[in-house]
Formats: structure tokens, C-alpha cells, sequence
């Protein structure tokens, strides 16, 4: 799909803009003060959805008359769903015949294409024929289909970057907060195995940890894990909850096989969640540890705290570092090399690999999660 939009993506968007402006050659137009109907479009994984999160919310505010549209992955609708918005969302990764037909049947005022640097997606802001098309300035293939540039920072956190997407549209700024955007729903969800999950509670300061990651690069050895679950429960008296999807399930058990019995602290949920009941799971916890993932910044959206272990990435533009959110890194000369999801060749992936167990668990520690009574 990369190599795609890259391609014919990149050529398209060149054709389509230079027609255009040919056609419309100093093309630019006033953001109305009460637009009818606004699109909203975010390709990608989850993290990037619960990040734009703060920002649809002020939207909304902001224009509360307004019909908002997001085009996304069919994943973050249930992000959406989760965070109590009920706008119309429209996954095209299930058939972009019915992106297409949308855009043909609804006359939009503003167009917002949140994407940060690929193709496609400035495409079907331009489709929208919306007279407002807002977009960062970073592609120089696709900036002539927008009629707003908005500058994108390399290293700014990237919640604060989609804010700025606001800024064309003069309304004011606000002050982004990604920690709580989820908040609690009105009544418990039920999690699967339920009885289990209050065992745990019970036991002790519940800890839950993520050991997935969909990229190699930025997993952190599964033997680490297991010895950060087996010192955690039998040496700081936590019981953990271990989740993760389907595709997590071995290694998970490989985590519970290394680390032993864990006094009966330990439990797998990999698989059996739902993401309302992830998250329901998580915000019961005291703390959350994971690589970077979507989950970590699922867990400080439901107000948990977090210790997230980077590599590739960069911490200052996806991560969270203050009293409540821990970052733990190994700082070297070729990290970060993560970015738009491409990355450098790397056989050795140190800046992963030369993490340490007690690394992970002073930071865990410095929430004195063995000092305080269950939460």
C-alpha cells in the first residue's frame, strides 16, 4: 500500500493539482463562520485516531451545528464509538465505492486531511470539492489539492500537531489534553472472564502490559517481560493482566511459561477483549507498560498511568513524559530513525535491545506501585 501511494498516489495527486490550478490559479477562500458539513480524513492505526481524539471534540464544540464526516480505517470506528462520538464515520479500507459515493452526495464546507506526509488522502480531500481544504505542509507532491497549508513539526508532539490543523479555520485555540478524552462510560462494562480480572484486582496493584508490537522494531524481548511480570508480582506484590490480540497469544504464553507461576498474580486476556473492554481493563489498572503502541496512548486517554518503552520512535512526538507517564529509552546517536512508517535497515535494534528489565522497573517503581493500597 506504501509503495502505492508513493507511486501512482504521488503522480495523481501532481496531475490533479496542476489541472487545478491551472484552472484556479490563486484559489482561496474564507473558512465560513457556521459550516453546514465538515470532512474529517485519518488514514492509519489507532494510536493516531485516539491522538485526533482532543481535536474532534473541539471541533464539535466549536461548530456544534455542523454534520461531521470521518473517513478512517474500519479499526477506528470503535475508537470513535469508544470516545462517545457519534459522528458519521466511513471506513474506506471496506470499499472505497462508498467513500466515493459519499463524497459525491455531500457538498462540504471544509475538508481536513489529518494524514502527515502520504498521498491518497489528500486525493479524497480534493474530491470532496469542499471550497476549505486544509492539510499539513509537508508532500510538495499533493499541496497544490489543498487551499490551506498548515506547517508540520518534526519534532512536536503530535497531538499538538493535529491541533494546529484548526488554526485556518480561526476559532480559537485551545489547550490539548490528551489524558481523559476517553472518559469513563455511565455504567461498568463487563470484561470477559470477569470473575478472573476481580481476582487479580484483589491480589494486588494491578499492572496491565502489552507485549505486542506490529513492528519488530519496536518490540521489546519477550524474556525482559517475563521477568519484569515475575519481579513485579512475586518481589513488589502486583498481579498483571496480560493483553494483546489473537496474534499475541503465543508469545504471551511464552511470557507466562518464562515466567513461572507468579503466586497465581498472572493472567492472560489475549484474544478475548473487545476495545471497549480493553479499555474498560485498563482503566481499572494502576499502571500500564507496553512499547509504543496504540494501547499506550489508549491508556492515557482513560486517565491511566503509563511507563512506555521507545526505540525507533520518538518519544517527544508520541510519547508523554510528566508525573503520570513515564518514557524509558536508550539514547543513541542513530534513535530516533522511525518516522511515517519507514525506518533505517537494522539488524542489531539496540535501542530496543539495550533496554534492561531494571531499567523498566525503576520506572515502575517510581509510582510506587508497591506502597499503596489497591486502587
Amino acid at each position: 500500500m506504501k509503495v502505492l501511494d508513493a507511486v501512482l498516489g504521488c503522480w495523481l495527486c501532481w496531475i490533479l493539482g496542476y489541472i487545478h490550478f491551472q484552472r484556479n490559479p490563486h484559489e482561496s477562500t474564507r473558512p465560513p463562520a457556521a459550516p453546514r458539513r465538515i470532512l474529517l480524513v485519518r488514514p492509519g492505526g489507532m494510536g493516531d485516531m485516539i491522538l485526533l481524539i482532543p481535536v474532534i471534540r473541539h471541533l464539535i464544540r466549536k461548530f456544534p451545528s455542523a454534520q461531521v464526516d470521518i473517513i478512517c480505517e474500519k479499526r477506528n470506528i470503535e475508537v470513535l464509538k469508544l470516545a462517545g462520538l457519534r459522528e458519521n464515520a466511513v471506513a474506506y479500507d471496506s470499499g472505497m465505492l462508498r467513500v466515493l459515493r459519499l463524497l459525491r452526495s455531500r457538498q462540504y464546507d471544509i475538508a481536513i486531511d489529518t494524514e502527515q506526509f502520504h498521498n491518497f488522502s489528500a486525493i479524497i480531500a480534493f474530491l470532496s470539492r469542499a471550497p476549505v481544504r486544509i492539510g499539513f505542509k509537508i508532500n510538495p507532491h499533493r499541496n497544490l489539492l489543498y487551499t490551506h497549508l498548515v506547517n508540520y513539526d518534526l519534532d512536536d508532539y503530535e497531538g499538538i500537531q493535529f491541533s494546529m490543523l484548526l488554526k485556518p479555520l480561526d476559532i480559537g485555540d485551545f489547550s490539548y489534553q490528551l489524558e481523559g478524552s476517553i472518559p469513563a462510560p455511565e455504567s461498568s462494562i463487563p470484561v470477559p472472564e470477569q470473575a478472573k480480572l476481580e481476582s487479580l484486582v484483589k491480589a494486588g496493584r494491578l499492572v496491565t502490559i502489552h507485549t505486542g508490537s506490529t513492528s519488530i522494531y519496536k518490540q521489546w524481548d519477550i524474556g525482559k517481560f517475563a521477568s519484569l511480570v515475575r519481579t513485579l508480582t512475586n518481589d513488589r506484590g502486583c498481579s498483571v493482566a496480560l493483553i494483546g490480540g489473537c496474534d499475541d497469544k503465543v508469545q504471551i504464553n511464552e511470557v507466562l511459561r518464562q515466567a513461572g507461576s507468579c503466586n497465581g498474580k498472572v493472567a492472560s486476556f489475549a484474544g478475548n477483549l473487545a476495545l471497549a473492554e480493553t479499555a474498560e481493563l485498563i482503566r481499572k489498572s494502576s499502571l500500564f507498560v507496553s512499547g509504543d503502541s496504540g494501547l499506550a496512548h489508549l491508556a492515557i486517554a482513560v486517565g491511566t498511568p503509563t511507563v512506555v518503552i521507545f526505540g525507533p520512535t520518538d518519544p517527544g512526538k508520541w510519547g508523554l513524559g510528566d508525573l503520570r507517564h513515564a518514557i524509558v529509552r536508550k539514547p543513541l546517536a542513530c534513535s530516533p530513525c522511525f518516522i511515517f512508517g519507514y525506518h533505517k535497515l537494522c539488524r542489531s535494534i539496540e535501542c530496543m535491545a539495550g533496554i534492561s528489565t531494571e531499567e523498566v522497573l525503576a520506572a515502575c517503581d517510581d509510582f510506587h506501585i508497591d506502597a499503596q493500597e489497591n486502587a
